[in-house]
């Protein structure tokens, strides 16, 4: 009789708090709470938006000026100015620019390595210019 009176007593204690903390549970969230979790989301959604954005136009910047191309172009120019110096060197000694491409490449140590693949040079005799010939604008 005393431990069914116990278990009563627990049981009706236990309803009395369940019956307090039930209202809580099934409230759930309320409008406000909602609202600031979707403006914090929407918040970070707009930055990651951003720094991708930026990050893609930095991307495209980096292609349209394409320093590491334009730096072997330059270094292809420097060859050329180096074979020209040794032309003019050569009509300065013989008094006569080289009789064709062949002679030219004759008066190098080694043939020019170009940096940008295709890149070549065309020689006027009569003048003693060269010129750098670019075969393919897309490799630099």
């Amino acid at each position: 009789m005393f431990l069914q009176r116990c278990r009563e007593r627990q049981t009706s204690v236990a309803a009395r708090v369940n019956a307090t903390i039930d209202p809580v549970r099934e409230r759930g969230f309320g409008l406000i709470e909602i609202l600031i979790v979707v403006a914090v989301v929407a918040l970070a959604g707009y930055l990651l938006m951003q720094y991708v954005n930026s990050s893609a136009k930095a991307v495209e910047q980096l292609k349209q000026e394409r320093p590491i191309d334009r730096s072997k172009l330059a270094a292809d120019r420097a060859i050329l100015t180096t074979m020209q110096s040794v032309v003019r060197s050569y009509q300065a000694e013989k008094g006569e620019w080289p009789p064709d491409r062949t002679a030219v490449l004759a008066l190098l140590m080694a043939p020019p390595k170009f940096q940008c693949a295709g890149n070549d040079f065309d020689y006027d005799p009569a003048t003693g210019t060269l010129r750098l010939t670019i075969t393919d604008d897309t490799r630099c």
